[in-house]
C-alpha cells in the first residue's frame, strides 16, 4: 500500500508594525498548535510599516494577517496594506493588537484569541468564495440553456419557411397571404440570428480576455509541478467551476492570474483527494454535509460580522 500523501499546510504570513510586535506575535504561536487545528504553518513574520516592502514578502502567499495596534494609526496601516496586498495574495486579514501592549505585559491570551479569530474568519471568507464560484457556474450553464433554445428555434423557423414555401406553390390563390407570412418569419428569424450573433461575440470577447500566465510560477505557488497537471482535467474542474481555463505546455490562460491560481488549487485538493489524503469516515461524511447544508455556519458568520462591526 503506497504511503499516504499529506496534504500541503496553508501558508500564512504576518506583517506587523516592528521587531516588538513580531516578538509578541512569535511568543504567541509558541502556544498554538496551528498545524494539527487549522493544517496552517507561519512561514514568516515581517516588521514594517511600508507597503512596498510588505507587498515584496507576501507575495506567494495564501493568507496574510496584518497585526496592528487598534488605535487610529495602526487601523490606517492596516487598510493601506489590505489595499495593496488584496490582488496579490489569496485572501488578506486584520489581526488587532491590544492597545499600550508591550512585551513583558502584554495579554497573550488576547492576541491568541485574535489570531484564532482571523484563521476562522479566513475560512468562512473562503466558503463564501466557494459559494460565489458555484453560483456564477450556475448562472452560466442557464445562458448555455438560453442559447441552445435559441439556435433550436432558429432551426425550426428555417423548416417552417420550407413548408410555407412548398405550400405556396401548391396554391396560387393563397400566395400573397403565404407571402406576408414568409416575411414575417424571415424578419423573426433575421431577429434571432442577430440575437445568436449577439451572444457569440459576448463569448468570443470573454476568450480574449484571457491572461496568459506562465505554467510553472502558478504551480509552484500552489504546490504542483508542472508533470503533475493534466491540462484535460483543469480545464474540466475549471468549467465546473465556471472559470474558463486553457492549459498548455508551459502557460496557462484564465480570465486573471488569480482565477488561474484558484483553479490549481482545487485541482491539487481533488488530486489529494484521490491519492487518499483525506480519510472521512462515511457517517462523519453525511453528518458535515447536513451541517453545511443546515446553514451551520450561519452562527459562526454572524460573530465573525459582529466583532467586525465592533471593530
Amino acid at each position: 500500500m503506497p504511503p499516504r500523501r499529506k496534504r500541503s499546510p496553508v501558508d500564512v504570513r504576518v506583517i506587523v508594525e516592528g521587531a516588538a510586535d513580531a516578538e509578541i506575535i512569535s511568543k504567541v504561536l509558541q502556544r498554538m498548535a496551528l498545524g494539527g487545528e487549522f493544517n496552517v504553518t507561519i512561514t514568516s513574520i515581517i516588521p514594517t510599516t511600508h507597503a512596498h516592502i510588505a507587498r515584496r514578502a507576501a507575495e506567494g502567499a495564501d493568507v496574510v494577517l496584518i497585526a496592528t495596534d487598534a488605535d487610529k494609526p495602526g487601523r490606517k496601516l492596516a487598510s493601506e496594506f489590505q489595499e495593496e496586498l488584496e490582488d496579490l495574495v489569496g485572501h488578506v486579514e486584520r489581526v488587532k493588537l491590544p492597545l499600550g501592549h508591550d512585551v513583558e505585559h502584554v495579554n497573550l491570551d488576547i492576541v491568541e484569541r485574535e489570531l484564532r479569530n482571523a484563521l476562522i474568519r479566513a475560512g468562512l471568507k473562503g466558503l463564501i468564495k466557494l459559494k460565489r464560484l458555484r453560483e456564477e457556474l450556475q448562472d452560466l450553464k442557464e445562458r448555455l440553456k438560453e442559447l441552445e433554445e435559441l439556435e433550436e428555434r432558429v432551426e425550426d423557423e428555417r423548416r417552417r419557411i420550407e413548408e410555407l414555401k412548398e405550400e405556396l406553390e401548391r396554391s396560387e390563390e393563397k400566395r400573397e397571404e403565404l407571402e406576408e407570412e414568409r416575411e414575417r418569419l424571415e424578419r423573426e428569424v433575421e431577429r434571432l440570428r442577430e440575437r445568436v450573433r449577439e451572444l457569440r461575440e459576448r463569448l468570443e470577447e470573454r476568450e480574449r480576455r484571457l491572461v496568459p500566465v506562465s505554467l510553472e510560477e502558478v504551480c509552484r505557488e500552489v504546490g504542483l509541478s508542472p508533470e503533475e497537471v493534466e491540462p484535460g482535467v483543469v480545464e474540466e474542474l475549471g468549467e465546473a467551476l465556471g472559470v474558463e481555463v486553457v492549459v498548455g505546455d508551459r502557460r496557462i490562460a484564465a480570465p486573471s492570474r488569480e482565477s488561474a491560481l484558484e483553479v490549481l488549487r482545487v485541482y491539487r485538493s481533488v488530486m489529494e483527494l484521490s491519492k487518499g489524503g483525506w480519510e472521512v469516515e462515511e457517517g462523519e461524511r453525511e453528518s458535515a454535509e447536513e451541517d453545511v447544508g443546515s446553514g451551520g455556519g450561519d452562527a459562526e458568520e454572524e460573530d465573525v460580522r459582529g466583532e467586525d462591526e465592533e471593530a
